[in-house]
């Protein structure tokens, strides 16, 4: 008769520890909402999302550094000791013939983790010629839960760089939900 005490004892605390952390929720959630209650140390996060980041030659990511947490469209360029980032408040712009911005910087402007987007040679704000150089990150892998987080979404095709037709998709980023391309 021991035995099955044991047992059943041992039965009843696995089925008490089993209902105990199936039941854990995140601090804050409404218990009388099973959909508010997600399980504890399980949280969405939005992959890499930053926004895009442009360099004006000679500026790459080696010589800029890390990009500052709060800039909506940053640009590193030159600065009157070296090259600094800044918030892109350009106004204007001129293409200039590419032979006035010297030899085009390729992918190794990029920060590591970042996808080179490509160069223009032009004049910015009525400066001289220079490269500016677009460099993006990943694709965002978190949906956004209210696709009505990016607005209507807008009417044009995607084409792949395969030449199948693509989407938008609403995805999370740091600075909110945006409509990202289902491919490259």
């Amino acid at each position: 008769m021991r035995l099955g005490n044991l047992i059943l004892l041992g039965v009843f605390t696995l089925v008490v520890a089993c209902s105990a952390s199936s039941t854990e929720t995140e601090p804050g959630a409404d218990p009388n909402n099973p959909g508010d209650n997600p399980p504890t140390g399980i949280h969405p996060q939005p992959q890499p999302n930053k926004t895009e980041t442009t360099f004006t030659a000679p500026c790459n990511a080696q010589t800029c550094g890390d990009v500052p947490s709060g800039l909506k469209k940053p640009r590193c360029k030159p600065q009157p000791v070296d090259c600094g980032w800044s918030e892109d408040t350009s106004v204007s712009y001129a293409p200039c013939e590419e032979s006035k911005c010297g030899t085009a910087p390729g992918p190794e402007t990029c920060p590591t983790g970042t996808t080179f987007k490509g160069n223009s040679c032009g004049s910015e704000n009525d400066a001289a010629c220079a490269w500016s150089t677009v460099c993006a990150p990943p694709p965002s892998t978190t949906p956004c839960k209210d696709s009505e987080g990016c607005g209507p979404k807008p009417e044009i095709g995607v084409v792949c760089k395969d030449g199948t037709t693509g989407d938008l998709a609403c995805m999370q980023f740091d600075d909110g939900c945006k409509y990202q391309r289902t491919c490259e």
